[in-house]
């Protein structure tokens, strides 16, 4: 089976990629460590965690012909944190979408972000996978991914995965074609046009199929599939590149009360092997799969805790949720 490089290292954000992206220069790497802080804007727990001083030469190895390297054995997570947020702020202008945000997700964690419209969620997001630049602050996955400087297609590349709450998948396609479109693809030019199916692409895809339960549905159009499938399918898409974090936008939005209590299901699977950040309105999915809740306002976390510690503070009842 052949599979043309039509697909991106990170279809969900863009479903395209460019030869120049496949080519470009290795990125130059910053001290992880210029600018962090040893006191962050806020407490997440008793010991707030910092990102320790890390040595790259160790880490960063041969990049056997990709465009940049990246750690041979993925993110750097031996101390336990996934994502490293630091004093983060994204100014447009006058308008502070994020003020000197502080938010650490461990490493296996399933997050949920709340908040009112205008909070800030969307370009939280946008920070992490490169979207938007932070104006300053730090943002870090695992030790030494500096997410400021690298590129959208480069931080799909380290490990982390968006979907956003529009399915965007190819809908004159199977299935099958747009898990395999989807699939990881050697980026050196030579070997970028066409990418025969093995072993382990088998495995993930197998794998894949268990999870999002559309194994019966392969030979589908995607265009035929219903809003719930489409969105199971994107979230496919994204486990076909192997994230090791992934960002779930609004994923049950305009859903069906069966096809939201599956989107639960699938999530709760997915914590077995993933670190998630899920960003949703809909509380009554929220509290299937909630551990701890992060409550945004005005670009600031205005409160952090369960479900039910978040829905009894008067600040987020003000703000948000309302009485």
């Amino acid at each position: 089976m052949l599979i043309t490089n039509a697909a991106t290292s990170n279809v969900a954000t863009s479903q395209k990629v460019t030869n120049d992206a496949l080519v470009k220069n290795n990125p130059s790497i910053d001290n992880p460590m210029k600018n962090s802080k040893n006191t962050p804007h806020i407490t997440v727990a008793e010991n707030t965690p910092t990102r320790p001083v890390t040595t790259l030469a160790e880490d960063y190895g041969d990049s056997g012909g990709l465009a940049h390297p990246f750690p041979k054995s993925g993110p750097d997570m031996r101390h336990g944190i996934a994502l490293y947020l630091e004093d983060v702020s994204v100014w447009f202008d006058s308008f502070r979408a994020l003020n000197d945000l502080s938010l650490y997700i461990e490493a296996g964690e399933l997050r949920c972000i709340i908040g009112p419209n205008g909070a800030g969620k969307t370009t939280l997001m946008d920070v992490i996978t490169g979207k938007t630049r932070p104006t300053k602050g730090s943002a870090f996955f695992g030790q030494v991914h500096n997410l400021a400087k690298l590129s959208t297609e480069e931080i799909a590349e380290a490990g982390i995965g968006r979907k956003f709450q529009k399915p965007t998948v190819f809908e004159k396609f199977t299935v099958l074609d747009n898990l395999m479109l989807a699939a990881p693809k050697d980026k050196r030019v030579s070997k970028s046009w066409f990418t025969r199916i093995d072993a382990e692409i088998q495995d993930t895809l197998d794998s894949t199929l268990d999870q999002i339960r559309l194994k019966e549905l392969i030979n589908k159009p995607a265009g035929l599939l219903s809003h719930g499938q489409k969105q199971w399918l994107e979230i496919g898409m994204l486990l076909m590149q192997r994230p090791k974090l992934i960002l779930l936008d609004e994923p049950v939005a305009g859903m069906t009360d069966a096809e939201t209590e599956h989107t639960a299901e699938l999530c709760l699977r997915l914590k077995k092997n993933h670190t998630l950040i899920v960003v949703e309105h809909d509380m009554t999915f929220i509290d299937a799969i909630s551990e701890k809740v992060t409550v945004l306002a005005n670009g600031a976390i205005l409160a952090e805790g369960t479900l039910s510690e978040v829905q009894n503070n008067e600040a987020v009842i003000e703000t948000y949720l309302g009485r």
